[in-house]
């Protein structure tokens, strides 16, 4: 009786690890990016900080990040970045009790073997003010804001990671654009 149940337990754990393999979950990893589309040059337009994070990126995962325009097989040009909020609810005195940060980035891939793309991401996230903590909940605020802009910048890479993706499939011929 005693074989029957370590067998069968056994047997049940195989099955299971069989299943969790199955799900289609991996890691991210890196970002791999075809040859056609790095170097990569980041124009970054006065947002320092999100390109920042965006050189910090593709150097983690061993892009190769230049400095001029002109020696770089993808532009990755940042056209926009906007922050706001609004009140989502107030309390008994009418004071701002909670409220929902935007951040929106606009950004445009160019490249030689592909259209010039434009695309944005908007993220939103809440943020519970509490007034007798004031100092508290402006880092708390900064802290989301810096928060939503590195996952931006995860997002424009996974873009980046899709077109380089289009633009094996597509590089033996360049596309023109105007400079």
């Amino acid at each position: 009786m005693l074989k029957y149940k370590k067998f069968i337990f056994r047997l049940s754990l195989v099955g299971y690890l069989c299943l969790l393999s199955a799900c289609g979950f991996h890691l991210r990893g890196a970002i791999k990016l075809s040859s056609e589309l790095s170097p990569v040059y980041v124009q970054d337009n006065t947002f320092f900080d999100l390109a920042r994070d965006l050189k910090d990126l593709l150097r983690s995962d061993n892009i190769t990040v230049v400095k001029q325009a002109d020696n770089a097989k993808m532009r990755l040009v940042l056209l926009n970045e906007t922050k706001g909020e609004r009140v989502l609810s107030v309390d008994a005195s009418g004071r701002a009790h909670e409220y929902s940060l935007n951040y929106k980035v606009r950004v445009q891939f160019k490249g030689r073997y592909i259209k010039p793309v434009n695309d944005s991401i908007t993220l939103t996230r809440t943020l519970l003010f509490d007034p007798d903590a004031v100092l508290a909940a402006t880092n708390e605020q900064a802290t989301l804001y810096k928060e939503m802009r590195h996952e931006a910048a995860v997002r424009i890479l996974l873009k980046l990671q899709s077109l380089s993706e289009d633009a094996t499939a597509n590089a033996t011929v360049p596309v023109k654009t105007k400079k």
